[in-house]
């Protein structure tokens, strides 16, 4: 009987466990530049791509919630927090509702920085540097494109004009998709100048985006060949212990 609720505990989480590895920065990754690169900017074509959007949408908040859920009082408040997030956007997209455009934009800045704590967690702590890390890492830097995409979005419902937008951008600015192209100019500091902020808050978030845009790649590659370094040493370490013994 022991044996047998032993065993239910060990497959149980199995599903929990893929998102505590490594290669399942990986797989986040390759759902991101889906989202940013393919889905994002084909939303405009019509509503069957909305769906798409959604479903890779949902698969992105459950990533997160796979990836930070380990006591059940956290599963079941996170698993509230996924299920309210994606039918708020289903409403928003699907049904069009439109006043549900900030309430969409906060839960998925809430959610944004919730799997951000646990990528950056596991591209930081202790261990060999590996491929997976380093994409993990990339991962990351999308998710903080996105979340300075939604909160851009929060602040253009809000205080209507915060953003000067040309006349191309406008249809895409109530779905976001102006915005994560706008993310990104401003997280590299491109500076094409085609979008500019206007209100005090969208300049303060802007330029504290092209400060993270500057300093996340310096601290990373910093943090990586710490890490490369200290995990030869304490391999050179073991290894003349080991001869040592011998």
């Amino acid at each position: 009987m022991n044996g047998h609720k032993q065993k239910k505990r060990r497959g149980g989480p199995q599903i929990l466990a893929f998102w505590s590895e490594e290669h399942s920065l990986t797989a986040l990754l390759i759902l991101l530049i889906v989202e940013v690169f393919i889905v994002v900017p084909a939303t405009r074509a019509g509503h069957a791509l909305v769906m798409i959007g959604l479903i890779v949408f949902s698969f992105l908040l459950l990533a997160g919630l796979l990836a930070m859920a380990r006591h059940r009082i956290f599963q079941v408040v996170s698993g509230v927090f996924v299920i309210c997030s994606i039918a708020v956007r289903m409403a928003r997209s699907v049904f069009g509702v439109p006043g549900l455009l900030p309430w969409d934009a906060l839960l998925s800045m809430l959610s944004v920085v919730g799997m951000i704590i646990v990528v950056l967690w596991q591209v930081y702590r202790e261990g060999p540097v590996t491929g997976h890390r380093v994409r993990g890492a990339v991962a990351a830097y999308l998710l903080i494109a996105i979340l300075f995409a939604y909160s851009y979005t929060f602040i253009a419902y809000l205080v209507p004009g915060a953003f000067h937008l040309p006349a191309w951008a406008e249809a895409g600015s109530g779905r976001g998709e102006t915005f994560f192209y706008f993310s990104m100019v401003a997280l590299t500091t491109t500076g094409f100048g085609d979008i500019t902020a206007i209100h005090p808050l969208a300049r303060s978030l802007v330029t504290l985006e092209n400060f993270i845009g500057q300093l996340y790649p310096a601290i990373l590659i910093a943090r990586l060949v710490t890490l490369e370094i200290e995990t030869r040493r304490l391999g050179k370490g073991q290894t003349h212990h080991d001869k040592e013994r011998e």
